[in-house]
C-alpha cells in the first residue's frame, strides 16, 4: 500500500534520515532509488563550506538515492523552503524514478539558474563531515525553520526561500 503524501527523490544531505528529520520533523519510509538521465555535480564554493550537491540533467547517465514516501504537502513546503526555491538556487520537477523494480512519480530538485555556473565535479555524502552534519541539525536548520514560521505567521502564505540552502 503506498503511504498518503508524494514521492521525492533525494540524492544530497536530504539523504541522511537526521537532516530530513530535522527540517520536517517526520521519518519517512526511504527506498533506493534511480533517476536516469540526471547526474549529481558539485558547486565550486570555499573550502570551509559544507560540500553542496546540485542535480543536472544529464543523458545517459543514471543517479543513484533515495525516494522519500509519504510526504505531505505542508512537508515538502518546508524542503522547498530548505532548497530555496524562490532565489532561484534550486527547482522542484517532477520526475520518473525506479525503486524496488517499480518505477514512482517523484518531486526532485534540480539545479536552479542561479547554482548553475557553479556545477563543477563529483559530490559524495563522504565529503561531509560529522561537524558539518552537526552545524546544519543544530544550528542552520532551526533558524531556517525559525525564518519559515515568522514569515508564515506574518503573512499567511506561501514563505519566501530560506537564506540558505543544503541539499
Amino acid at each position: 500500500m503506498k503511504p498518503d503524501g508524494d514521492a521525492v527523490f533525494v540524492y544530497g544531505l536530504l539523504m541522511l534520515p537526521q537532516v530530513v528529520f530535522a527540517i520536517t520533523g517526520k521519518d519517512y519510509v526511504v527506498q533506493d532509488a534511480s533517476l536516469p538521465d540526471y547526474k549529481r555535480y558539485g558547486l565550486s564554493q570555499q573550502h570551509a563550506n559544507t560540500p553542496v550537491p546540485a542535480l543536472a540533467h544529464c543523458p545517459g547517465h543514471l543517479q543513484h538515492g533515495k525516494v522519500l514516501l509519504g510526504v505531505l504537502p505542508e512537508e515538502l513546503e518546508k524542503l522547498d523552503f530548505f532548497e530555496e526555491l524562490d532565489s532561484g538556487l534550486y527547482l522542484r520537477e517532477k520526475v520518473r524514478v525506479q525503486s524496488l523494480g517499480l518505477w514512482i512519480d517523484a518531486w526532485c530538485y534540480t539545479v536552479g539558474p542561479a547554482l548553475q555556473p557553479y556545477l563543477t565535479g563529483e559530490w559524495s555524502l563522504q565529503q561531509v563531515s560529522e561537524s558539518h552534519i552537526a552545524h546544519l541539525i543544530t544550528q542552520l536548520i532551526p533558524s531556517m525553520l525559525t525564518t519559515y514560521h515568522n514569515l508564515q505567521a506574518n503573512t499567511g502564505t506561501k514563505t519566501k526561500a530560506s537564506p540558505l540552502s543544503e541539499d
